[in-house]
């Protein structure tokens, strides 16, 4: 009988010994996956938050260079042929200032990515230089060169809308 019972505490102290390390097993396992989830959960809010603030400063600098382009309104009202010309002065230094904002927010979000995004912002770019030097070529704000500035704006504008609509796809990060 006393052979049993020996057998019997063996038995069940490694049953419990088992028990012990399968249970230990199971809350490592746990505890990795539950680390390895919060570890992504806390990457894709990184990320999420850099391109957030890599698009929105993209579109800033977009929005400041149209506001520059946006005073050719101010050289069609004007009847003065000098202060149209002072005007376009003007807006060809400001403008020059907004496009180095545009082309160092551009680069910003070619790194953030993801393609499609940065892709846009190239175009965008690429659209505001087009302008830009449109702009430059305008003499009299009459004519030809102002039809080609137009048609150069309206693509800037195009594109700034073009950009906004796949930056905001962009920020959906798994």
């Amino acid at each position: 009988m006393g052979d049993n019972s020996w057998w019997v505490g063996v038995l069940t102290a490694l049953t419990a010994i088992g028990a012990s390390w399968v249970t230990s097993r199971g809350n490592t396992s746990s505890a990795r996956i539950e680390a390895e989830v919060n570890a992504h959960a806390s990457h894709v809010a990184k990320v999420r938050d850099e391109r957030r603030r890599a698009y929105s400063e993209m579109s800033a600098s977009a929005h400041a260079l149209a506001e520059v382009f946006w005073r050719m309104v101010e050289v069609d009202r004007s009847v003065d042929n000098s202060r149209k010309a002072e005007i376009i002065n003007e807006m060809q230094i400001a403008s020059r200032k907004a496009l180095g904002g545009v082309t160092k927010a551009s680069t910003e979000v070619y790194l953030q990515g993801p393609e499609p995004v940065a892709k846009e912002a190239r175009a965008l770019q690429q659209a505001a230089v087009a302008s830009f030097w449109k702009l430059g070529e305008i003499g009299d704000a009459r004519g030809d060169q102002r039809n080609q500035y137009t048609l150069a704006y309206q693509a800037f504008r195009a594109q700034h809308h073009r950009f906004i609509d796949v930056a905001r796809a962009g920020l959906e990060v798994t």
